[in-house]
């Protein structure tokens, strides 16, 4: 990868050309462009910080790929409004944000999550897994790994959707795609619904450091 400013968190987790960071919540409205700060001015604390380091970490990589912009705004549907020929994503939790961004010549679509590696809670099993899945799930050593495993899967499929959504515009449910996982590659494949011209895409998931990074680099689009 290359403009990884982040390693070893997101080393070997997207294709060459893609540039990608990550940061505690360590920003507020402060370091926010006046049309940014607009988007969280009445939000909490917690989600200022979040927006704000989103914000700060996208604009360097922005001017690192010669795309620079005094502020990033975002859309009706809370995209962000990368400058034209490039794509990206930007993901937060408790704790920490990751953006990835890449020229569009180089993808088609990029998608990252990140969440805290812990169990989730009860129920949420229903709402995230399908199919196949919880045969997988149930290969765990323990009930705490299986719980961690549901957030894994969750993790992908958020990393999946964002690297389609800004371009088919389309909601997907955890229902609607289903993974197969592979943690000794650090990798997994997610079949898709209708709509994409493509069935299937691959992706890369670590839990490193207490995280769960997932990324979908989507490549060119076809000639």
């Amino acid at each position: 990868m290359s403009g990884d400013t982040s390693a070893p968190l997101l080393a070997d987790l997207f294709d060459e050309g893609v540039h990608a960071a990550s940061a505690g919540l360590d920003y507020g409205p402060d370091a926010l462009h006046p049309e940014e700060r607009r988007f969280v001015e009445r939000a909490v604390a917690s989600r200022q910080r979040e927006f704000s380091t989103g914000r700060v970490l996208a604009r360097r990589l922005l001017a690192r790929v010669g795309s620079p912009v005094e502020a990033l705004g975002r859309d009706d549907d809370r995209v962000p409004r990368w400058p034209e020929g490039v794509v990206g994503s930007i993901s937060h939790c408790a704790g920490l944000c990751v953006v990835a961004l890449a020229p569009r010549s180089r993808q088609r679509g990029v998608g990252v999550d990140v969440e805290p590696d812990e169990p989730v809670a009860e129920g949420i099993e229903r709402v995230v897994c399908r199919g196949g899945e919880h045969a997988w799930l149930d290969e765990a050593a323990d009930a705490e790994e299986r719980a961690r495993r549901i957030k894994l899967v969750f993790s992908v499929k958020e990393a999946t959707y964002k690297a389609f959504y800004p371009e088919l515009r389309t909601f997907w449910s955890f229902q609607d795609v289903e993974v197969e996982m592979d943690l000794t590659r650090g990798r997994f494949l997610a079949q898709l619904p209708e709509g994409p011209d493509v069935r299937a895409v691959e992706g890369r998931v670590a839990r490193r450091s207490g995280w769960i990074v997932s990324t979908v680099c989507r490549g060119p689009a076809p000639r």
